[in-house]
């Protein structure tokens, strides 16, 4: 075998069924600004309205035009989405902004998150968030189904239970979804996913959330099916980890990520494991040396797949820098020198235009702040 194929072995997940066509994230975006739909947004919204929110004065204080949100067809910068979601839930003291039968308090998710930090398995934080989550919403039942090579999360509605808006469906498995990746410092590449309700009018978005995945409709339940290997990777974040997790919640579910194939995959996790092990972001003549394959061969196979080596090094810098930033001890001088960057002011622009967030108001958790700096 090969050293090429050995990598790809190592690397990669075992199951033939994984989608490798996934819509990419391009790497042009990485200088752009990330922009959630109004219509995703309006939806979230769409109960708090109903409870005689003042929307348009929430938009207003998030820096949002309200007339966005009238065709439903525009975009909203990640920062104030996120300030807007948060001030949303703040204002009802109910993180899920009453799209349950029910409020779930403000601090909720984080008691969630700090139980889950403390199992030493994905599959074991799983099964003890689902567990937390059973006791406080009425709505769904949650549950790990496990079969012979995928695993399956189950969201089962409860008997005459109608929302108002099923987004709240869709919110809730996006969040396990992207809670698993963090909790282990992987991308759980979803097999595909089926939904209880009829297709939203953000659908296509979906295939970004959950990386080019199958998504199904009109199912009999809501169902998550991932490759159960998965299931055995090592919870690596702690306690304090946790606390800047549910501080900045819930940027992680905007963050785009490049997880469209095989070769991708493959190369994130070099990316990664270089930088564990040497302490650098590795460039693609090393990355090339390692695998055994041609700069441009590499540079054609992620192209295929809708991305690039510089993107993908890109979303690699970003989680570093967001785990590094968590650490009081660092400056964000030292964090930029941590990732490559001699210039504080080029790593701050990098930041900012990978998350919304500058460092410094990533690292203070604000939010849900008046002004987006």
């Amino acid at each position: 075998m090969s050293n090429q194929e050995q990598l790809i072995k190592c690397y990669t997940s075992t199951s033939p069924l994984i989608n490798l066509n996934a819509i990419a994230m391009k790497s042009g975006q990485d200088k752009q600004d990330i922009g959630i739909r109004t219509a995703i947004l309006s939806d979230l919204l769409s109960t708090a309205r109903e409870s005689n929110v003042d929307i348009d004065s929430l938009l207003q204080r998030c820096d949002i035009k309200p007339d966005r949100f009238i065709t439903r067809q525009g975009r909203v910068p990640v920062a104030n989405a996120v300030k807007l979601i948060r001030r949303c839930g703040f204002l009802m003291g109910d993180e899920y902004m009453g799209l349950l039968s029910r409020p779930l308090p403000v601090g909720y998710f984080r008691m969630a998150i700090l139980n889950a930090v403390q199992q030493p398995t994905l599959g074991e934080a799983l099964q003890r968030f689902f567990e937390f989550n059973n006791l406080f919403l009425p709505d769904l039942k949650t549950k790990l189904v496990n079969r012979q090579q995928f695993s399956e999360i189950h969201l089962v509605r409860n008997s005459g239970v109608r929302f108002r808006n099923n987004v709240a469906v869709d919110m809730i498995i996006a969040i396990i979804h992207r809670l698993s990746n963090w909790l282990c410092d992987e991308l759980i590449v979803v097999d595909s996913l089926e939904l209880d309700h009829e297709p939203r009018l953000y659908r296509r978005e979906y295939k970004h959330i959950y990386y080019g995945a199958v998504v199904k409709y009109h199912g009999d339940i809501n169902r998550l099916v991932f490759d159960r290997h998965y299931l055995d990777l090592p919870v690596i974040q702690n306690e304090t980890d946790a606390e800047a997790y549910y501080q900045r919640a819930p940027l992680d579910l905007f963050l785009p990520q490049d997880v469209q194939g095989e070769t991708s995959r493959v190369i994130r996790k070099l990316i990664k494991q270089q930088y564990t092990t040497r302490n650098v972001i590795a460039n693609l003549q090393e990355v090339s040396a390692l695998l055994d394959l041609g700069p441009q061969t590499i540079r054609r196979r992620l192209a295929k797949e809708g991305t690039s080596y510089n993107s993908i090094k890109s979303r690699v810098k970003r989680d570093v820098a967001m785990r590094a930033l968590n650490d009081p001890d660092l400056t964000i001088e030292e964090v930029a020198i941590r990732i490559g960057y001699s210039e504080p002011a080029a790593f701050i622009r990098a930041f900012k235009s990978w998350t919304g967030f500058s460092p410094a108001r990533f690292r203070r958790g604000g939010f849900e702040t008046d002004t987006v700096d």
